[in-house]
């Protein structure tokens, strides 16, 4: 999977059973490719709690706007992954008290796909990184070009889209990503 985590479905213009199909085949993907025992893909499915447990996927990201990290854990059981969109100091402080496996945080830059009137930007990402214990992701813009500003505000992880559409070489993108952060994680001793 070229050096990925995990892969993230999100298609806002699928219906449900295409969207669960697409959800099947990612997963008869992965577990075909990812065949080295140490490396693991993760399969999270945006918004929906239900199709992410239909097609075995490893958790669920929802936004604001969704269902609750709680009414997700309903459906999804404990062993399974809930992250969760956040903006707010507030946001993240509920995530994380509502037992949130993990949060992203942003948008951090303008962003084609979504759009957003604030960008909580740099001090949240510097905010996120001194005050929340679970793993953050940096969200929103991401690319080569801005993720050592992420990883200088502290955050070592990040979710991407439109960096990979518009590159061909996917592992070539995915490689430059992960060695900025390496070395930022290494100057910092941060994770």
């Amino acid at each position: 999977a070229a050096g990925v985590d995990a892969i993230q479905l999100r298609d806002k213009q699928l219906n449900d059973q295409q969207l669960l199909g697409r959800a099947k085949q990612l997963r008869r993907l992965i577990d075909e490719f990812v065949i080295d025992s140490e490396t693991e893909v993760l399969l999270i499915i945006n918004d929906r709690p239900d199709l992410a447990r239909l097609s075995h996927a490893d958790g669920v990201h929802v936004g604001q706007s969704e269902l609750s990290v709680r009414d997700a854990r309903t459906i999804l059981g404990t062993q399974r992954i809930v992250g969760v969109s956040t903006h707010t100091p507030e946001q993240v402080e509920r995530a994380v008290s509502e037992g949130a496996d993990y949060i992203g945080c942003g948008p951090t830059f303008p962003s084609t796909t979504k759009a957003f009137e604030e960008y909580p930007g740099l001090e949240f990402l510097d905010w996120v990184s001194k005050h929340c214990g679970i793993p953050a992701f940096a969200i929103g813009g991401i690319s080569e070009s801005n993720v050592a500003q992420v990883a200088e505000a502290g955050v070592g992880r990040v979710a991407v889209s439109t960096c990979l559409r518009v590159n061909q070489d996917h592992a070539a993108v995915i490689r430059a990503l992960r060695e900025t952060l390496a070395v930022s994680d290494s100057q910092q001793g941060t994770s």
